[in-house]
């Protein structure tokens, strides 16, 4: 996996292949996770430039897991999204200049452009 490359965390497995999937068809480098713990293990590895997570999740609360591993990674761009305008509202108290929130189901075009420019603007 590249520097530049995008993790998903979703447990909905249909919406989690149809991102890597259109992420992949536009010729980015995109990995699937399940859960937080495999995006911890993958950010370990090799920091993406980009994290997209789902709020609410089998092991835990994406909002947490995102404010958390950016103080550890400062240079990725995270992305938090649900279908639940409570979760949505949280996400959004959260948000930074590192941060984006996004509605399920998520726009993948708009998704495509957040990734472009963080990935333009990613230090090398």
């Amino acid at each position: 996996m590249s520097g530049d490359a995008i993790v998903i965390i979703e447990d909905n497995e249909d919406l989690r292949e149809e991102i890597v999937d259109y992420l992949c068809r536009r010729g980015r480098s995109a990995i699937g996770c399940r859960t937080l713990a495999e995006a911890q293990d993958i950010c370990r590895r090799q920091a993406p430039a980009v994290v997209v997570a789902d709020i609410h999740l089998p092991d835990g609360d994406g909002v947490a897991f995102c404010r958390d591993m950016a103080e550890v990674y400062p240079d990725i761009k995270w992305v938090l999204m649900s279908g639940n305008a409570d979760l949505v509202r949280q996400g959004n108290r959260a948000r930074t200049s590192a941060f984006a929130v996004i509605d399920k189901p998520i726009p993948l075009r708009t998704l495509d452009r957040f990734v472009a420019d963080a990935t333009t603007r990613r230090p090398r």
